[in-house]
């Protein structure tokens, strides 16, 4: 074999040795960046509980008692003074519970309809939502859920601890006080947001 022959196999070896390199940092990067989402996406859904209302079912009419019902569930009852630790929040949902199915009937009834409801808090898979200034990435979440009738409408959704039902509507520049700086970065909307959350749903529905 020439030398200028073994020249080439040495440049190509070269050559070939750094694009492995730049390749295994580059896939470095990737995970190091995919794990500290996920770290933070799971932090978030454990320390966040969740207010779900599901409509009967996607009619005008359901779909109106629904947040009609929204409207009187946040009007009578005070998400803010809930602890922001979360099992002494659970604690205080569930004493609440029968008040808010009480509250449920009356309102659907007010409004012609003879659903029965049902409030209990348990643990729910959500996968990526939106609302208003923010995302929440898909994960299993404990939610307060409130189930109109069938349950099979469109819902409606927010969070309950921390606190932003209706800092979501009136006080958007504190929604995010009670998240970390990484946190916040996370759930702020945007097309780098977009693209973590739907590698983090992925990642679920493929091990979950």
């Amino acid at each position: 074999m020439n030398r200028f022959k073994i020249n080439n196999i040495k440049k190509i070896n070269r050559f070939n040795k750094i694009e492995i390199s730049a390749l295994i940092g580059l896939l470095s990067a990737i995970l190091v960046c995919f794990f500290n989402c996920f770290s933070n996406c799971d932090r978030i859904s454990k320390n966040v509980i969740r207010l779900h209302i599901l409509a009967n079912s996607n009619s005008k009419q359901d779909q109106n008692l629904k947040i009609k019902l929204r409207d009187e569930i946040l009007k009578n009852f005070n998400f803010d003074n809930l602890s922001n630790d979360k099992e002494k929040a659970k604690i205080q949902i569930n004493e609440k519970i029968p008040e808010i199915e009480k509250l449920a009937k009356k309102t659907i009834e007010d409004e012609g309809f003879c659903y029965d409801v049902k409030a209990k808090l348990e643990k729910t898979y959500f996968s990526t939502r939106e609302y208003d200034s923010f995302s929440m990435p898909a994960g299993f979440y404990d939610a307060l859920r409130v189930e109109i009738g069938q349950a099979k409408g469109k819902n409606w959704w927010c969070v309950m601890v921390p606190s932003m039902c209706i800092l979501a509507a009136n006080k958007k520049e504190k929604i995010f006080d009670s998240f970390s700086e990484s946190e916040k970065d996370l759930l702020k909307k945007g097309k780098k947001t977009e693209f973590r959350f739907a590698t983090i749903e992925l990642f679920n529905k493929l091990f979950f």
